[in-house]
């Protein structure tokens, strides 16, 4: 029976002083294809590489085979992890029948192809005059500062999974303008319970689905089985979107994607706030069950983004998208 062993190693030539690091290798043959795997990183997060794969049969001495039949994640790559490349070894005119394949990758940076910074803008929420800033991450235009809508305050003890509730962190009146006037509400905005979140967002925007979140997980470099996952999950790409400041050493993020996000806790089934600080938390409108919904967490302790289910009584920041 015709095999093809394999042994991946990987260069870093040409632009290594960029700071473009592979990491993470494997390969493995899955029928008549060969799958290669890889993660890269770079100190830039907005350059993008193209990736050439060529192999040697000669156990890495010259590298003078360059597979024709081969696609996945090769043109403008940018840091992140779980890429793939396929190659359809059976395609290729010359039959490789036990062959001890050793294949390199090479990252050729593109100076021309530098996406520039996204600046963002602003929106005025009609409701109470509130603006607020917002950027396209990817596909998908966020608003990158929590929501503030606050047509009503509770104080913590008061909590409810079918009545909507609002509370700002900390503040244990029910004067909204005292609560506005709050040093936690001008910086973390409004936690809601799971109903409230669900109809805080202004006209023309919304709370995001939990497919919605993927997306920005994916734009940020997480692979789909990551990003399909529940727990922590994507390394770096929490960093991404956290803050430069206000995280629990050493807590604080990169906040290369623009979404800067702050550590505002939570309120708890308890009746209790807390985290502040060490934590930040966000609804999706997609229940797990009657009782549960998803939502997406970050941690001064981690770099990547948690995905949970949660008691629809707890009070969360809200993030809200843009209608398409």
């Amino acid at each position: 029976m015709p095999r093809v062993i394999i042994i991946l190693i990987a260069t870093i030539v040409s632009f290594a002083a960029n700071g473009q690091v592979f990491s993470n290798l494997r390969a493995a043959k899955q029928a008549n294809q060969i799958i290669i795997k890889y993660d890269i990183s770079a100190t830039d997060p907005d350059q993008t590489f193209d990736i050439k794969l060529e192999c040697s049969a000669d156990g890495g001495k010259t590298f003078n085979i360059f597979p024709q039949f081969i696609s996945g994640d090769l043109k403008g790559i940018s840091a992140g992890n779980g890429k793939e490349i396929t190659w359809n070894i059976q395609q290729e005119e010359k039959k490789y029948n036990n062959y001890k394949f050793v294949f390199q990758l090479v990252a050729i940076q593109n100076l021309s192809k530098k996406t520039p910074k996204q600046l963002p803008g602003t929106f005025i929420d009609p409701r109470d005059g509130h603006m607020y800033k917002w950027m396209k991450i990817g596909t998908q235009i966020w608003m990158i500062e929590n929501l503030a809508y606050l047509p009503e305050v509770s104080p913590s003890k008061e909590g409810s999974s079918s009545k909507a509730h609002y509370y700002i962190y900390g503040y244990q009146g029910e004067n909204t303008d005292e609560a506005k006037a709050t040093e936690n509400y001008k910086k973390y905005g409004v936690l809601y319970n799971w109903t409230a979140a669900q109809k805080a967002c202004p006209a023309g925007w919304h709370l995001p689905t939990d497919n919605e979140w993927k997306q920005l997980e994916l734009t940020l470099g997480m692979s789909i089985d990551q990003a399909n996952k529940t727990g922590s999950r994507g390394l770096g790409c929490g960093a991404q979107l956290k803050s430069k400041t206000d995280w629990l050493k050493p807590g604080n993020g990169t906040n290369t994607s623009g979404f800067d996000a702050y550590a505002g806790g939570g309120r708890y089934g308890d009746g209790s706030f807390g985290n502040m600080g060490s934590n930040g938390y966000w609804w999706t409108s997609t229940e797990s069950d009657a009782a549960f919904s998803w939502g997406r967490g970050l941690s001064f302790g981690s770099s990547e983004i948690s995905k949970g289910a949660t008691y629809k009584e707890g009070g969360f920041s809200v993030r809200c998208v843009k209608d398409l």
